[in-house]
């Protein structure tokens, strides 16, 4: 099995910033095995991540939800390479804390054909390590000047977010991650194409 080496951005267990708890995370590094965690489909029902993946190369996309601008544009971006992506024979999905009612917002507004999920209730989140706590400031400034509610949006009161991330899986394994709590920036299509290229 070979690893790629060159990683856009990789990070062990990082604390840089004490102020901002999106810097204060574990993510699941390369090599690790992929969790037994369940996440939910459209319909609100339970699906085991291992048995999503299966056998065949995966793409996990962890984005924050239908209503940042920033994920949206970024499924778009990846469903304009979705057919490349799947001819180099992997497959691709969206992990998100919006609750399953809310799912196909992030299909409309990207005008996306990637299958997403819900992961309200953050096992996948917590397990892959990419978990934050949003304060009760920003919680409140979200909602009173972008009229954003996360507990609508997830269905939960646990106030937290995913840091955006990127994984390949092959043969249960991560093989490559690209976690970058920056949420303005995300790993490009084209350089996950070059990776995938050389995995």
């Amino acid at each position: 099995m070979k690893y790629i080496l060159v990683i856009s951005m990789l990070f062990i267990c990082l604390s840089t910033n004490a102020q901002d708890p999106r810097f204060d995370i574990c993510p699941l590094k390369v090599g690790s095995d992929v969790p037994e965690v369940s996440i939910k489909d459209k319909l609100g029902q339970k699906i085991e991540l291992t048995a999503l993946i299966g056998a065949q190369p995966t793409i996990l996309i962890f984005y924050r939800g239908a209503w940042c601008g920033y994920c949206i544009k970024h499924l778009a971006e990846l469903n304009d390479t979705k057919q490349e992506i799947e001819t180099l024979g992997y497959q691709i999905f969206g992990i998100t804390i919006d609750q399953s009612s809310k799912l196909e917002i992030s299909n409309e507004k990207s005008e996306s054909l990637i299958d997403v999920y819900s992961d309200a209730t953050l096992d996948a989140t917590k397990a892959f390590g990419l978990d934050w706590q949003v304060g009760e400031e920003t919680f409140n400034k979200y909602k009173k000047e972008y009229n954003l509610d996360l507990e609508e949006w997830s269905g939960e009161d646990h106030h937290k977010l995913p840091v955006p991330a990127v994984y390949i899986i092959k043969d249960g394994k991560v093989l490559f991650q690209y976690v970058n709590p920056q949420h303005n920036t995300r790993l490009k299509a084209e350089t996950l194409l070059a990776i995938l290229k050389t995995l």
